[in-house]
């Protein structure tokens, strides 16, 4: 009976002993497991933290490179831009030149025409410079070319038809029937000696006013 109490004593003394460190025991594993979750919370975090921040780098590097493309897009045509600026500056400048450089001047004929072989081939003699040899010139048209500093045939030679149609309008109704189109014409080939010519021109001429109706 003693040894049935005494291991019965020992049993409860085992017990005792045992409880404590399955208790210790259990505590140790579950802080190990809840330190192993952090752990590996926190890895996971950083790992997707980490991934964010790559994808937001790649976001941000694509942007860059887009807007880059862009401003070079644009600095391109700003380039271009630029060299058809000074192309149309170099044509605007060529053209000012060519408006600006003075006309070069009419080389009058040099002495006077051969009047006696104008003579002979019209059929009738010459005064020189005498503007009604001009067909269409009479008395009173060679006083108004004279009033606008006209007085020989070389200045009518070079005369614009502008200036004598304007010159006649101002003169008046009663010479608008005159049509000054061959006066320059007429008066070169006079100033020249090209008694022929001048001769074929003032037959043409006749031949037209004849048909006029």
């Amino acid at each position: 009976m003693p040894n049935v109490v005494a291991e019965s004593s020992s049993c409860s003394w085992d017990d005792d002993l045992t409880m404590p460190y399955t208790l210790a025991a259990g505590i140790l594993w579950f802080i190990a497991a809840l330190l192993v979750g952090l752990v590996a919370g926190w890895v996971m975090r950083s790992a997707a933290a980490g991934r964010q921040v790559a994808r937001a780098r790649r976001r941000q590097q694509a942007e860059s490179e887009a807007e880059m493309a862009t401003l070079r897009e644009r600095a391109s045509d700003l380039e271009r831009a630029a060299d058809e600026r000074d192309r149309l500056k170099a044509e605007l400048e060529q053209l000012r030149s060519a408006n600006e450089r003075p006309a070069e001047p009419v080389t009058q004929a040099a002495g006077t025409p051969d009047l006696d072989a104008a003579a002979t081939v019209l059929g009738r003699r010459l005064t020189h410079d005498d503007l009604r040899a001009i067909s269409g010139i009479g008395p009173a048209i060679e006083r108004l070319c004279h009033g606008i500093g006209i007085r020989t045939w070389w200045d009518l030679a070079t005369a614009d038809v502008s200036v004598l149609k304007s010159m006649l309008a101002d003169a008046g109704p009663r010479f608008g029937m005159h049509d000054p189109t061959s006066w320059p014409q007429q008066a070169r080939l006079l100033a020249e000696g090209r008694w022929d010519e001048f001769r074929a021109l003032e037959a043409r001429l006749a031949a037209q006013r004849g048909a006029a109706p």
